[in-house]
C-alpha cells in the first residue's frame, strides 16, 4: 500500500464471512458510501469448525469473485485476529456505526448459504492430540519448491525413506504422480497451475490432519499459490526452497525437459518461457547447487524432526 492509498478515508467492516454472500455485499456498499474505500477484515475463526469451514484464502476468493470486477481499488481484504470486542475512548476522529437493511437482506443467513452449498464438515472423534500421542510426532506439510532439476523429487524420496525408517508416518506427494491421476485434467496455463497447487494443498492438509508428515515435491512457481497451499494446513506447514540457479538446473536436466523447451517442443515451461517466483521468506533454504544430496538430506531431516517433535 503506497502513501497516497494510506491517506484515503477508509471504512472498516469486520466479519467471519463464512461464506461471503449478498447481505455482506450490501454492507460493503453501505460502507463504501461513507468512505473512499473499504477494509474488509476477516476474523481469524476460519477453518476451525462447521460454522467456519473456509480458510482465509478461500474467504478472500469469495470476496474478490464478487467485488473485484466492479469495485477494483475500492477495497482490500485483511486477515485479523479473532476480535470479540471493539473498545475506544474519547472521540478521536472515527465512529462505530451499525447499519440496518430491509427484511429481505436481513433474512440472509450464512448458515443457510452453507447448507445450500451442501457443506457439512465432519468433526472427527479422534482428535489431533490423540494422533500425535499414537504416532509420536505432529502432522506437518513440508512444501519443497524450486526449479525443475533443483532436486525436489530426489530429496523428497530420500527424506521419506529416512523418516519412515525412523518410525514416522510419512508420505511423499510428487508432481508427476499427482498429474497422472488427481490432476490429469489440468494443463500448464497459469490458471491450471494455480488449480493444480490448490488441490495438492488440500490433499496435503488432509494427510497432515490425520497425523502424517507430508513431503511435497512441486515446482509451484507462484508465490500466491504456495501461500494458499500452505494455508490449507496453517497449523504446521513449512515452505522449503531448494536454491539452485537456472544454469545449473538446465545442465542437470534429468528429464530432458529443458532441452525440449529450448527446442520449442514444449511451451510455458518454468524458467524458460514461464516465470518462477523465488520464495521471499522460506522456513528453510537449502543450497542444492553446492550441497551434496546427503548434506541436503541431513539438513532437511533435522529441520523436520525439530518442527514435528511432540516435546
Amino acid at each position: 500500500m503506497n502513501s497516497n492509498e494510506k491517506k484515503l478515508n477508509t471504512a472498516l467492516i469486520i466479519g467471519r464471512w463464512q461464506p461471503w454472500h449478498k447481505g455482506h455485499r450490501e454492507l460493503f456498499k453501505a460502507a463504501l458510501k461513507r468512505a473512499e474505500r473499504v477494509a474488509i477484515g476477516v476474523r481469524a475463526t476460519h477453518g476451525t469448525d462447521q460454522k467456519n469451514p473456509f480458510s482465509f484464502e478461500e474467504v478472500k476468493e469469495f470476496i474478490d469473485k464478487d467485488l473485484k470486477k466492479e469495485y477494483a481499488g475500492k477495497y482490500f481484504v485483511i486477515d485479523l485476529p479473532n476480535i470479540t470486542n471493539v473498545i475506544y475512548g474519547r472521540d478521536v476522529g472515527y465512529k462505530v456505526e451499525k447499519i440496518s437493511f430491509d427484511d429481505e437482506v436481513e433474512k440472509i443467513s450464512a448458515t443457510n448459504v452453507r447448507k445450500s452449498m451442501n457443506l457439512t464438515p465432519v468433526k472427527h472423534d479422534v482428535d489431533v492430540a490423540e494422533r500425535e500421542s499414537r504416532f509420536g510426532h505432529k502432522g506437518a506439510v513440508i512444501w519443497l519448491t524450486g526449479l525443475s532439476g533443483s532436486g525436489k523429487t530426489t530429496l523428497a524420496k530420500k527424506i521419506e525413506r529416512k523418516l519412515f525408517d525412523k518410525g514416522c508416518n510419512v508420505y511423499m506427494l510428487d508432481g508427476d504422480n499427482v498429474r497422472d491421476g488427481l490432476n490429469s485434467n489440468l494443463g500448464f496455463s497459469d490458471e491450471d497451475r494455480e488449480e493444480n497447487i490448490r488441490r495438492i494443498g488440500e490433499v496435503a492438509a488432509l494427510f497432515a490432519r490425520s497425523g502424517f508428515i507430508v513431503v511435497t515435491a512441486f515446482i509451484s512457481p507462484f508465490e500466491k499459490d504456495r501461500k494458499k497451499a500452505l494455508n490449507a494446513f496453517n497449523e504446521n506447514s513449512y515452505e522449503v526452497y531448494l536454491s539452485c540457479d537456472l544454469k545449473t538446473c538446465e545442465k542437470r536436466d534429468p528429464k530432458g525437459l529443458y532441452k525440449k523447451a529450448r527446442n520449442g517442443e514444449i511451451t510455458q515451461f518454468t524458467g524458460i518461457d514461464s516465470p518462477y517466483e523465488i520464495p521471499k521468506n522460506p522456513a528453510l533454504n537449502i543450497d542444492t547447487k553446492n550441497l551434496s544430496i546427503e548434506e541436503s538430506e541431513n539438513e532437511l531431516f533435522n529441520f523436520i524432526i525439530e518442527k514435528t517433535s511432540n516435546a
